[in-house]
C-alpha cells in the first residue's frame, strides 16, 4: 500500500515538473516585440555637435561675396560638411540684410563625400533650374551679365565656405539628374552660361577675386565714388555714426570728383578687426604735373563686412 502511494506521488511530481518546463515563467520568455524599442538604427533624436563657420553669400547686388559668422548644428546622423552646405542653401540670417542667398529654389544637397583633399558635393537637379526672378530669355539686357554672374558667385560661395573651414582644398560638384542622358554627374558648363553645353566642369578652387577682402572692399568703395554710385558707397560705410541715406548722399555728391585710383595690397591688424591700405587718387581739378593724392584707407570689420567710417570717407572725398 505504501509502495502504491509512493508511485502516485512520484507520478504527480513528474507531471508538475514537466508542466513547468513546457511553460517557463514570463520573465524568462524572450519578448521580441517589446524589445524593438530598446535598440534603434536612427540617431536623429540624439543631440548633435556644433561648430563656428563663415558662410559666404552675395553682398548687395555687387559681384562680391561677404561672410556671415554662424554656429552650425550637426545632427548625429550627418557630417559637418553636409550640415555646412545645407546651411548655405538655406541662405543668410534675417539680420544679415546686406547678404542674399545664391542657390535656386528647391535646391537640395544629396550627399557630401571626401576623397583626399577633395569634397564631392552632390545636388539634386534643382541646382540647374532658373531663379524665381529670371525671365525666359537670359541672353539679352542686364541678364546677359547677371545670370552667369550669380551662378559663378554661387559656386564661389560654396567653395569659399568649405575651404575656409579647412574641410577641403577643392570641390567637385555633382548633379543627380534622374532622366538625363549623360555618362557623368559632374556639373555641366551650361550651368554657367544657360546653354545646353554638356562639357564637364572640373574641380572648383577658392576664388579670392570674388570675396570681399579688405582690398576688394576698398576697391568697391573707391569705384562707387568714381562712378558716383552713391547707394553702394552708402552700403559700404559703417553703420555706426552714419547719418541717413539722403544726408550722406548729399555729402558724397558735394565732394571732389574722382577720376582714377590705385590701391596698395594693405595689411590686416593682429586682432583681425581693422585693415589699412594706401590709395593714390586723381581728381578733377588736379593739374597734370600734380602727384596723385596719397591717403590711408582704414577699414573696420562691421558685421563680417569691411567698411569705412563715414567721417573718414567724407574727409577723404574732400581731401585737397
Amino acid at each position: 500500500m505504501k509502495k502504491t502511494y509512493l508511485i502516485l506521488i512520484l507520478l504527480l511530481l513528474g507531471l508538475a515538473l514537466s508542466g513547468c518546463m513546457a511553460s517557463p515563467p514570463d520573465a524568462l520568455i524572450r519578448q521580441d516585440a517589446d524589445n524593438t524599442a530598446l535598440i534603434s538604427a536612427s540617431t536623429g533624436h540624439l543631440e548633435g555637435d556644433s561648430f563656428s563657420a563663415s558662410l559666404y553669400f552675395r553682398y548687395e547686388n555687387t559681384a562680391y561675396l561677404a561672410p556671415e559668422e554662424r554656429q552650425i548644428q550637426v545632427e548625429r546622423n550627418e557630417t559637418p560638411e553636409k550640415a555646412l552646405v545645407e546651411a548655405l542653401i538655406q541662405g543668410p540670417s534675417v539680420t544679415a540684410s546686406a547678404l542674399s542667398p545664391l542657390f535656386p529654389p528647391d535646391t537640395q544637397v544629396i550627399s557630401v563625400t571626401a576623397q583626399g583633399d577633395t569634397l564631392f558635393v552632390t545636388f539634386n537637379e534643382a541646382l540647374l533650374s532658373r531663379y524665381s526672378d529670371e525671365p525666359k530669355d537670359l541672353t539679352s539686357g542686364s541678364w546677359k551679365v547677371e545670370s552667369p554672374l550669380r551662378r559663378q558667385l554661387c559656386m564661389d560661395a560654396l567653395t569659399a565656405t568649405l575651404t575656409e573651414t579647412g574641410l577641403c582644398a577643392k570641390v567637385q560638384v555633382l548633379v543627380y539628374r534622374e532622366n538625363a542622358m549623360t555618362t557623368s554627374m559632374r556639373l555641366p558648363q551650361g550651368y554657367f552660361d544657360g546653354t545646353d553645353n554638356e562639357a564637364l566642369v572640373s574641380f572648383l578652387t577658392r576664388n579670392e577675386e570674388t570675396i570681399l577682402t579688405p582690398h576688394n572692399a576698398a576697391h568697391v568703395l573707391l569705384n562707387a565714388w568714381l562712378t558716383q554710385d552713391w547707394d553702394t558707397l552708402y552700403a559700404i560705410t559703417m553703420k555706426e555714426n552714419r547719418p541717413g541715406a539722403q544726408e550722406a548722399i548729399q555729402a558724397y555728391s558735394s565732394g571732389r570728383v574722382l577720376t582714377g585710383f590705385t590701391l596698395s595690397p594693405g595689411n590686416v591688424s593682429a586682432d583681425g578687426k581693422t585693415a589699412i591700405l594706401t590709395a593714390e587718387l586723381t581728381c578733377i581739378g588736379q593739374k597734370a604735373e600734380d602727384s596723385p593724392i596719397r591717403y590711408p584707407i582704414r577699414l573696420t570689420r562691421d558685421g563680417g563686412i569691411w567698411r569705412m567710417e563715414y567721417e573718414r570717407l567724407v574727409a577723404l572725398m574732400n581731401q585737397k
